[in-house]
């Protein structure tokens, strides 16, 4: 995957991970990371490229279905969402505790 998004000069991509827990990891990229504390399931995450690190003010795990990136700008600083909302035929108190959190 990391040789595809230098490739094509991707940067900052959002992801959906199966891993366990939350946090960074830091190789040739850096991967932060926002998955359920227990099982492989509904992880979210962002890989971000190592020129641009140096941009990265903050990331935040609010849940294991979503987590944020707030990046440093030229005149702007930005944030990235990324979700992983739970699907038509997941439970309505799943649905309902995704959308109320």
């Amino acid at each position: 995957m990391l040789d595809q998004l230098e490739k094509h000069y991707v940067h900052i991509t959002c992801v959906q991970l199966w891993w366990i827990g939350s946090g960074t990891i830091e190789k040739d990229c850096i991967i932060f990371y926002s998955c359920d504390k227990k099982e492989h399931k509904l992880g979210t995450g962002f890989v971000i490229h190592k020129k641009v690190k140096h941009l990265i003010m903050n990331f935040q795990s609010k849940s294991p279905r979503m987590c944020w990136l707030r990046i440093r700008g030229k005149f702007f600083n930005y944030s990235k969402i990324n979700a992983h909302a739970p699907t038509e035929d997941k439970a309505d108190s799943e649905k309902d505790a995704f959308y109320d959190g």
